[in-house]
């Protein structure tokens, strides 16, 4: 028995050395269509939970990460732009951009706003690639002016898909809109 068994693991051993089908080449995509493809892929639009005294509705939103420290890595900790998940869900301070449109404004007004603020990214579980936070803080302006708000989130699945809240006091009709964060990279 001793035998047959020392017998099969030679066998199987010789068997993957050797191979008559060459292993297939990984495809290669050039940095050009890379951007391409990442900057397609960031039109794709976060669904909002707008809610609001006697209030409700929907919007969404994007986001554009102008500059980010990462301390969660050693390699190229200083981002911009272009982030991977590593470098933001590891541990990092995002300087963020984003436009959207939560209904509905008061009266006439439009229901597009912008935000620009700071956002601190921890890990929870595995470095952030299955369990991330994120507490952050913004300056919003408004068709009917501006004001301070503040968001907290939580992250899955390498940062790909995520539960914000924002709260906006000042923000009329929509002081707490709730995102349900997706993000292709």
């Amino acid at each position: 028995m001793l035998f047959s068994g020392v017998t099969l693991f030679v066998l199987a051993a010789r068997a993957e050395a050797v191979s008559p089908v060459p292993a297939p080449k990984p495809r290669v995509m050039s940095p050009a269509a890379a951007v391409g493809v990442w900057a397609l892929a960031q039109l794709v639009p976060s669904p909002l939970l707008v809610t609001g005294k006697e209030h409700v509705g929907g919007g969404v939103r994007w986001q554009v990460t102008p500059l980010l420290y990462s301390f969660g890595i050693a390699e190229r900790p200083l981002r911009a732009f272009l982030v991977s998940p590593i470098a933001r869900h590891s541990g990092s301070l995002e300087l963020h951009l984003s436009p959207e449109w939560a209904c509905c404004a008061p009266g006439q007004q439009t229901s597009w706003l912008v935000r620009a603020g700071l956002r601190l990214y921890l890990p929870l579980e595995e470095h952030g690639e299955k369990l991330s936070a994120s507490l952050g803080g913004a300056y919003y302006r408004a068709a009917g002016g501006g004001g301070a708000s503040a968001d907290v989130g939580i992250f899955t699945f390498n940062g790909v898909l995520g539960l914000n809240v924002a709260v906006s006091p000042w923000l009329t009709r929509r002081e707490v809109i709730t995102a349900l964060t997706l993000r292709f990279f």
